[in-house]
């Protein structure tokens, strides 16, 4: 009989070990037994406790760091992007598609593979990087598709252009047909549909296309793949396509199939009445924000106010700076919110909502205010406190807001990387004084807020692209620098993607930081991330990633 004896499974020595523990502490070693880490120090003294069992890896002076945790993707609707003819959703990001031909093109290509009524579904362009600067048409789309519906999604994914036989689902014939839905969620200009579907409009016409669980399975599946090369060991998973993703994701993880850690929101891609009948039926159930264990939990109550801040089609207090007439988005009022936040606070349970614009932003914190102004006595006010509500994206705010939000110990999940792609126009969209506090951890992190930073993926940038953003704000694919009023420090971007990310869904005490007795989540870099250059960020690389202390991704 064999018994092992060994204290330490796995060392890794000679390193530069960023801990985000309380004090930032940079250690040597690391050692892991089991799932979790039983050592953190020196290497010398590491080596005292490794025997000839313990394999032992020298890290060379490079990085170790917790695993990244992405508060914010979509692992179905990441993965189901692609440019296979077959594909749930076929890409036509910037790298596929740099003007309208080539946009119908890819449509065309993929028409000519579905029988006549299948569905076209597509996603990634920004019309305001193509080279005509605008959309496809209605006509366009029906040229190449007479008889499929298609939608030609934008890359933010609150907007789409559909064709003739998509509009059909919405008995949308002609221009008078536009008057069924809210206003400007069925674009008509100068008297002619235009194709263009809007807000919570467009989430039910797209919660139409049927997508399954093979495709989901296969997107979940691609979406491992891009997490463990990018370091990312835990994802908040805000949304995919209703109660079918649900099953599919609680499953794989039960399994082991899919390593990430998962914190799945209730919330639908597919829109408003989706979404509420999902928290609905959770809370009249009675229970409550964090069921599961450390590989899958129900995570918040989620809600969607506005658009997104790249369109821009975000609910903003003041107009666009480079268009004053663009319309905004929003499905929600602010009597609405207040009252949806109060209910969901009152089951007990974690609230959030998308909310991108300083408008919406606003809304949510009144509602949050309200509900905080009901408790009674201290115990209920620290109750509040402890379910760590929280607000996704929150892209554009002012310090009245942070402040407001750190008195009720709001943790908004912040898209603070985004410009690392999109910087330019960003700006120019904001304008310079609303841009000083474009997705802004800096001052969030100053006012005691305990803000984490995500991808939104497929829609931002994972993994170190993620934090280059956070720490440089520069716009690396138009060369152009932003505004660093809100730029963190390597170490400050690091928590906020760690540990701070484990707070949002109560686990800051398993994981997010490397110390003694936390699960060993861990990933080494290719480099000392704190030795660099900080232009460098994005270049740095992931040679190992640990979960559950196995490591399950080598860089070749």
């Amino acid at each position: 009989m064999n018994f092992d004896f060994s204290y330490v499974d796995i060392a890794f020595v000679n390193g530069k070990v960023i801990t985000v523990d309380k004090n930032d502490s940079i250690a040597e070693a690391v050692g892991v037994k089991g799932n979790k880490i039983c050592f953190v120090g020196t290497t010398e003294d590491l080596m005292k406790i490794v025997d000839e069992k313990t394999k032992v890896i020298d890290l060379k002076g490079r990085t170790l760091m917790p695993g990244i945790n992405d508060s914010h993707y979509h692992p179905i609707l990441n993965g189901m992007i692609s440019s296979e003819l077959d594909s749930a959703m076929i890409d036509t990001g910037l790298t596929r598609v740099k003007n309208i031909p080539q946009l119908l093109a890819v449509l065309k290509e993929v028409v000519d593979t579905k029988k006549p009524g299948q569905w076209v579904s597509s996603m990634g362009y920004e019309a305001t990087k193509l080279e005509e600067q605008r959309y496809p048409t209605l006509a366009e789309l029906d040229a190449i598709a007479p008889n499929n519906p298609v939608q030609a999604m934008t890359a933010n994914g609150h907007n789409s252009i559909y064709n003739s036989k998509a509009l059909e689902y919405l008995k949308v014939y002609g221009p008078e047909d536009a008057k069924k839905y809210p206003e400007g969620e069925v674009v008509v200009v100068n008297g002619k549909l235009t194709g263009e579907v809007r807000g919570h409009t467009h989430f039910w016409l797209w919660g139409q296309v049927e997508y399954t669980e093979p495709q989901q399975r296969k997107a979940a599946f691609k979406s491992q793949k891009q997490c463990l090369e990018n370091g990312i060991t835990s994802v908040g998973d805000m949304g995919e396509c209703d109660a079918p993703s649900y099953h599919i994701m609680q499953k794989l993880c039960k399994s082991g199939e899919f390593k990430i850690r998962s914190y799945m929101a209730l919330h639908s891609i597919f829109g408003k009445p989706y979404s509420l009948e999902d928290n609905e039926h959770w809370m009249k159930l009675g229970f409550v924000t964090g069921l599961g264990d450390e590989h899958f939990r129900v995570g918040p109550c989620k809600f969607m106010i506005d658009g997104g801040s790249g369109g821009p089609t975000c609910w903003t207090r003041e107009p666009y700076s480079h268009d004053p007439n663009a319309p905004s988005e929003h499905g929600w009022e602010r009597e609405e919110t207040i009252a949806y936040i109060k209910e969901v606070d009152a089951h007990e349970c974690q609230c959030t909502s998308h909310a991108m614009g300083d408008q919406a932003i606003e809304h949510m914190v009144e509602g949050y205010e309200a509900a905080f102004a009901e408790c009674k006595t201290d115990a209920e006010r620290e109750a509040f406190k402890a379910r760590r509500h929280r607000i996704e994206h929150c892209m554009l705010v002012d310090q009245d807001l942070i402040d407001r939000m750190a008195k009720m110990n709001i943790c908004p999940s912040v898209n603070a990387g985004l410009q690392v792609r999109n910087g330019k126009n960003l700006a120019r969209f904001y304008g310079p004084k609303r841009e000083e506090y474009l997705g802004a951890v800096k001052s969030m992190l100053e006012a005691g807020v305990v803000a984490s930073c995500h991808s939104d993926a497929p829609s931002g940038p994972v993994g170190f692209e993620m934090i280059d953003g956070m720490v440089n704000r520069y716009d690396r694919r138009a060369n152009y620098q932003c505004s660093k009023a809100q730029a963190v420090t390597v170490l400050q971007a690091i928590r906020l993607c760690t540990l701070n990310a484990a707070y949002q869904s109560y686990e800051e005490n398993i994981k997010g930081s490397v110390e003694v007795g936390k699960l060993a989540d861990l990933i080494v870099c290719d480099r000392d991330v704190l030795a660099i250059d900080t232009n460098d960020l994005h270049k740095v690389k992931i040679d190992y990633t640990m979960i559950d202390g196995k490591i399950e991704y080598t860089r070749a």
